[in-house]
């Protein structure tokens, strides 16, 4: 019976996923390097920040990904965090399941949340990402600053899938943006 669960916990996992509207042909290697978060939906890991909050990706055996978050939190010690993701569906691999929870030498990806790329930048310079809730959103890019073209593409794509751009909040990066702004702010 065991069995039987995790493989209905995993197709569970995925069907909301399907309200948002996944980038075709999206390969999970497009993940792989370095990006730093130009806006998000603040949520636990992000509450913690100050600014120069950033992710990297990086493949693991099996088809996983490592994923580690970094930011400076504002008495200026960093935070550090690490997760996996994977993909559920070989044939949905612009939807992830994000976990930090590892117990028992076990990555627990039915406590994870779905991370749903909506939206791509040219040359993979910039991702949206998304999750059906529409409580978790975050735009990620390969440096740490995004044009205003690429950021209003990037706020289109969030609200074609219903998300509230004044929900989502502009971060302070080394090399980017200097003060903290709402993205509907940024966009009017």
């Amino acid at each position: 019976m065991r069995w039987v669960s995790i493989p209905l916990l995993a197709v569970a996992s995925i069907v909301p996923a399907l309200a948002l509207t996944p980038v075709p042909d999206f390969s999970v290697t497009r993940y792989h390097g370095r990006w730093y978060e130009i806006s998000a939906i603040p949520g636990f890991f992000g509450n913690k920040c100050q600014r120069d909050i950033r992710v990297d990706y990086a493949p693991e055996d099996g088809g996983a990904l490592i994923v580690r978050n970094r930011c400076q939190q504002p008495d200026g010690g960093l935070l550090e965090t690490e997760g996996r993701g994977r993909a559920m569906d070989p044939d949905l691999p612009a939807v992830l399941k994000v976990t930090f929870v590892h117990q028992l030498g076990i990555w627990w990806y039915p406590f994870g949340r779905n991370q749903i790329v909506i939206a791509a930048g040219p040359e993979n310079r910039w991702l949206v990402l998304a999750d059906p809730s529409l409580r978790y959103g975050r735009v990620i890019a390969r440096e740490p600053n995004l044009d205003p073209e690429s950021l209003r593409a990037a706020t289109a794509a969030l609200a074609k899938e219903g998300y509230d751009a004044c929900a989502f909040v502009l971060k302070p990066q080394a090399g980017g943006r200097e003060q903290l702004a709402r993205l509907c702010d940024e966009m009017h």
